[in-house]
């Protein structure tokens, strides 16, 4: 069986990647109430915190998956492309 190319992977790659949604906005929406911020505050928010960092995990690692597939393909000129882009 032959490997995909590696545009194929990179096109695999931004399928997988979810629209952005900023992950801090519910946080922000959240905490930008509470004048001072203090723990106590975070506490009572500790759910929310721990959910939107594990958003935010899944959507770097999904960045990282296409730095890696265009990183795996090999430099082509292309002429569509103005000279030194």
């Amino acid at each position: 069986m032959s490997q995909p190319s590696a545009i194929d992977t990179l096109v695999t790659a931004l399928k997988a990647v979810p629209e952005f949604d900023n992950p801090l906005t519910p946080i922000y929406a959240a905490l930008s109430q509470e004048r001072p911020l203090t723990l106590k505050a975070l506490r009572q928010h500790t759910e929310l915190l721990h959910d939107h960092v594990d958003l935010a995990r899944d959507q770097t690692f999904a960045v990282n998956q296409v730095i890696l597939s265009c990183n795996r393909i090999s430099p082509m000129p292309l002429p569509i492309l103005p000279l030194g882009f």
